[in-house]
C-alpha cells in the first residue's frame, strides 16, 4: 500500500517538475479532451491549465497558429494509426497569451491497454523559436547572397556597357554593398560560433566542411580532426541507415529533423537531436547545414518517466486494495482496478469526475453524509492525513459494504495537490472476528462448566474412595473385599480422569498459575521413581533417573508442574512397556535462541514404540494412537496434551523420539532460571533458605495416578492422605 503512493508521488513530481512540456489528452469522449498539462507545457504559451483543461483540444491554440493546416484532433488520429511506432511529431507555430510567434516541437504518443486503441495521448513539446530563428537567419543569408550576387552581375553589366557609367554613385554603392556583405557575415559568423547548439556545414559526400565549437564538446574530436572528416564513424550503427536517409533528402533540398545516437570518441554514447538543411546556391543544392544538440539527459528522463508510470500501473494493478486519486476539485485523476471492481465502475464512468458523484460514504447508523461533512472530504479541504477503520462505503448497484480507508495528502513544493486514498473491503474480516470472538465466548463458557463439574463431581468421589478405603480396613469376607477392590479401582479411576478434565480445563480457561521458586530436582525425581516403582517391579520392569554432571541441583520454576509432567509421562511408559525398563534422564544443554542453560528432561523406554505417522497427533486433546489402545491401557488421551501445555506454561518445549517396536523418549526442555540469567547452585539455595519450610512443602502438588499402587485416602477438599504409610516432606514413603 504504502509502495503505491510512493511510486504515485516520484511519478508526479517527474511530471510536474520536467523541463519538457509534457500534456495528457482523454479520448474517452471521442473529441479529445486536455486531462493534464504541466507548468513546462503552460509556461511555452503563457496560459495557465485551467484555461487548457476548460477548451477542447487545441481549442486555445487553433485561433493563434500561424500555419495554414490546422492541428486538429482528426489529424493527430490519423497520424498515430498510420505511424508504425505509435507516435507522430509535428513542428507548430503558435501565438502565446501576449501574441508572440512560438514554435513547438510536438511529439504526440498514443497510451493504453495492450492490444485495444489508445485510451490516452500524451504529448510532449519543446520550445525550438530559437531553432527556428535561426534557420531563418541563415534562409534570410541565402537571400542576401543572392541580392548580392545579382548586385555584382548588374554591376559587371553597367562596366561592360559602358564606363561612363562609372560614377561617385557607383562607388557609392559599392561601399555600400560591401558593408552590407560584411554585416551579414558577422551576423553569420556570430550564428554560427555562438550558438549553443553545434552549428556545422557538409559536402553532398557527407564530409564536414566548417564546424563550431560545440561539435567539437559534443563528438570529442578537434576542429583539426573534423573538417575533412567523413560523418559515418560518429554515427551509431543502429542510425547509420536512418542518417543517411535524411542527409540524402537534405541533399535533394528537403529540410530534416531526426533523433539518433552519436558516438563520442571516449566510446561512450550521446543522445542527440539533428536538423539538416540544404545549402542552395543559384538554385543548386552544394551542401547541408547541420545543427545537432544534446537530447541525453531529455531521454533518460522521459524513459526513467515512462519507467516510473509503467511500474506505478503495474502496482497499482497488481494491489488487491482499492486505490483512487482525487485533485483540489475533489475530480478522480486516477483509480485502479481493484478499486473499480469493489465499487462496481468502470474506468470511463468514474475517471474525472467529482468524487461525490459516485462513491457515496455513510454513518454506521445509515444516515449519508451531507457534502461538507463528508470526512474524505474534511481531509481533502484541510490538507491532513485521514485514517477510518469502519467506514460505510455503497456501490454502483445501490449495496453497501464496511470498509477501512487511509487518506494521504499530496504536496508539491509545498503546495496541496490532492489526495491518495487507499481502501479494503473488511467486511468478511468482521464477520470473522465477531464469529471466532462468539467461539471464544462458547469455549470460555465450555471450560468454565467444565471446571466446575469437575470439582463438584470430585468433591464426593473423594469421599467414596476415602470410605471405600475404610471399608477395605474392615473384616470383611472374600467376595466382599473383590467387590470392595472393584469399586475402589474404579473410583480412583473416574477420579484421576475428572483431575485430567479439570487441569484440562483450568489451562483453557486460563486459570493454570505457574509458580517461580526453587525447585530441589533430586527430590522430585525421587518421588516420581518411589511413586511408580510398586507398579514397576509388578511388570518386572527396570525404573531408574540419572542426572548427566553439570545439572544443578536447584532450579527455579514450580516444582508441582514439573512433577505432574514427569508423572504423565513416566505413568505413560511404564503402561505401554511390557519388558526392558523406564529411565528418567536429566541433561544440561545451551540454547541456541536464546543462549541460555536449559534442562532437558528425557523420559526413556522399551516399550511398544510410536509409529512416524502417528507422532504429530500425540499431543492433541483427546486423542489415542488406536481404539483398541483405549480398551486394552484405558485413558482420556488428555494426559500428554496436558504435558504439552503445562510445558509450554514454564517456557519449554516437548517432543518424541520414537520407532515402532523399538520403544520411545519423550522430552522437554526448561530454562535453569526463565526470568533471568543462569544462577549457580550457592544463589538458589540462598533464595531456598529464605523461603519457610512449609512453603517449600506446600510448592510439591503430588498427584496420585490410577496405577500407582498405593492405598490413598482423598479428602474432599482434595488433599492427599496415605491410609498405609505417612508421606515425608521429600515425598518418599516413610
Amino acid at each position: 500500500m504504502d509502495n503505491a503512493i510512493e511510486y504515485n508521488t516520484m511519478l508526479e513530481h517527474a511530471f510536474m517538475r520536467s523541463p519538457e512540456g509534457i500534456a495528457v489528452l482523454s479520448l474517452n469522449d471521442g473529441n479529445g479532451k486536455w486531462l493534464k498539462v504541466n507548468p513546462a507545457f503552460c509556461n511555452f504559451l503563457g496560459f495557465t491549465e485551467a484555461e487548457f483543461l476548460a477548451g477542447a483540444i487545441f481549442a486555445e491554440m487553433q485561433g493563434r497558429q500561424s500555419s495554414s493546416k490546422e492541428l486538429s484532433y482528426r489529424l493527430v488520429m490519423d497520424e498515430l494509426q498510420n505511424s508504425p511506432a505509435g507516435s507522430w511529431k509535428k513542428e507548430e507555430c503558435f501565438l502565446n497569451k501576449e501574441a508572440h510567434p512560438v514554435w513547438l516541437s510536438l511529439t504526440f504518443s498514443g497510451f493504453g491497454a495492450a492490444g485495444q486503441a489508445p485510451s490516452y495521448i500524451i504529448v510532449y513539446a519543446e520550445d525550438i523559436t530559437d531553432r527556428k530563428i535561426a534557420d531563418q537567419q541563415i534562409a534570410d543569408h541565402r537571400d542576401l547572397e543572392e541580392q548580392i550576387f545579382q548586385s555584382e552581375r548588374n554591376y559587371r553589366s553597367m562596366t561592360e556597357n559602358s564606363l561612363d557609367l562609372i560614377s561617385r554613385h557607383a562607388v557609392e554603392e559599392r561601399k555600400q554593398f560591401e558593408f552590407k556583405l560584411q554585416e551579414n557575415e558577422q551576423r553569420y559568423k556570430s550564428l554560427f560560433e555562438y550558438n549553443p547548439s553545434a552549428v556545422y556545414s557538409m559536402n553532398l559526400q557527407g564530409d564536414y566542411l566548417t564546424a563550431n565549437a560545440n561539435l567539437e564538446k559534443l563528438t570529442g574530436y578537434s576542429l583539426e580532426e573534423l573538417i575533412g572528416m567523413y560523418f559515418g564513424p560518429v554515427v551509431h550503427e543502429k542510425d547509420m541507415e536512418k542518417t543517411l536517409y535524411h542527409f540524402n533528402l537534405a541533399a535533394k533540398g528537403y529540410p530534416q529533423s531526426y533523433d539518433l545516437t552519436l558516438i563520442h570518441k571516449e566510446g561512450h554514447f550521446i543522445e542527440i537531436n539533428t536538423t539538416n538543411i540544404p545549402i542552395i546556391v543559384d538554385d543548386q543544392v552544394v551542401g547541408v547545414y547541420g545543427i545537432s544538440r544534446d537530447i541525453t539527459e531529455r531521454i533518460r528522463y522521459t524513459e526513467q518517466i515512462e519507467k516510473l508510470s509503467n511500474e506505478y500501473t503495474l502496482i497499482l494493478n497488481a494491489v488487491s486494495e482499492g486505490i483512487f486519486g482525487l485533485d483540489m476539485e475533489e475530480k478522480v485523476t486516477f483509480i485502479n482496478p481493484a478499486g473499480l471492481h469493489m465499487l462496481g465502475y468502470e474506468h470511463d464512468e468514474i475517471m474525472g469526475h467529482t468524487y461525490l458523484d459516485h462513491i457515496q460514504q455513510t454513518a454506521l447508523d445509515g444516515i449519508h453524509y451531507r457534502p461538507e461533512e463528508s470526512p474524505l472530504i474534511k481531509a481533502i479541504r484541510s490538507g491532513g492525513s485521514y485514517q477510518s477503520k469502519d467506514a460505510v462505503l455503497w456501490r454502483k448497484d445501490g449495496t453497501s459494504f464496511l470498509a477501512e480507508y487511509q487518506v494521504t495528502p499530496l504536496f508539491d513544493k509545498g503546495e496541496p495537490k490532492g489526495v491518495v486514498v487507499v481502501f479494503r473491503d473488511i467486511t468478511d474480516e468482521k464477520e470473522i472476528i465477531r464469529a471466532k470472538e462468539s467461539a471464544e465466548k462458547a469455549d470460555q463458557a465450555k471450560s468454565e462448566f467444565l471446571a466446575i463439574m469437575s470439582h463438584e463431581i470430585r468433591t464426593p468421589m473423594n469421599g467414596i474412595v476415602g470410605m471405600t478405603d475404610l471399608l477395605a480396613e474392615t473384616e470383611l469376607d472374600e467376595e466382599q473385599r473383590e467387590y470392595t477392590n472393584i469399586i475402589k479401582e474404579s473410583s480412583s479411576s473416574l477420579l484421576y480422569i475428572l483431575n485430567e478434565i479439570l487441569d484440562y480445563s483450568k489451562i483453557e480457561a486460563g486459570k493454570m498459575m505457574i509458580v517461580h521458586e526453587p525447585v530441589h530436582l533430586r527430590e522430585v525425581l525421587d518421588s516420581v521413581t518411589d511413586l511408580f516403582m510398586a507398579k514397576a517391579l509388578e511388570k518386572n520392569l527396570e525404573l531408574s533417573y540419572s542426572m548427566a554432571p553439570g545439572v544443578p541441583t536447584f532450579i527455579m520454576g514450580d516444582a508441582g508442574r514439573l512433577r505432574q509432567v514427569l508423572v504423565n509421562l513416566v505413568s505413560n511408559a511404564i503402561k505401554f512397556t511390557d519388558r526392558g525398563n523406564v529411565c528418567i534422564y536429566v541433561e544440561r544443554n545451551l540454547s541456541v535462541v536464546s543462549k541460555k542453560s536449559t534442562l532437558k528432561f528425557n523420559v526413556r523406554d522399551t516399550g511398544i514404540g510410536i509409529p512416524l505417522e502417528k507422532q504429530h497427533q500425540l499431543f492433541q486433546s483427546f486423542y489415542q494412537l488406536h481404539s483398541s489402545f483405549n480398551r486394552k491401557y484405558a485413558g482420556t488421551g488428555l494426559g500428554l496434551a496436558i504435558c504439552k501445555k503445562l510445558v509450554e506454561l514454564m517456557g519449554g518445549a516437548i517432543a518424541v523420539e520414537s520407532s515402532e517396536g523399538e520403544g520411545s523418549n519423550f522430552y522437554f526442555t526448561l530454562q535453569i532460571n526463565p526470568e533471568s540469567g543462569d544462577e549457580s547452585d550457592e544463589e538458589i539455595v540462598a533464595q531456598t533458605e529464605q523461603k519457610p519450610a512449609q512453603e517449600m512443602e506446600s510448592g510439591f502438588d503430588l498427584e496420585v495416578p490410577m496405577d500407582a499402587g498405593e492405598n490413598v485416602i482423598l479428602l474432599p477438599e482434595g488433599n492427599a492422605l496415605s491410609a498405609s504409610k505417612p508421606i515425608s516432606s521429600k515425598g518418599e514413603m516413610s
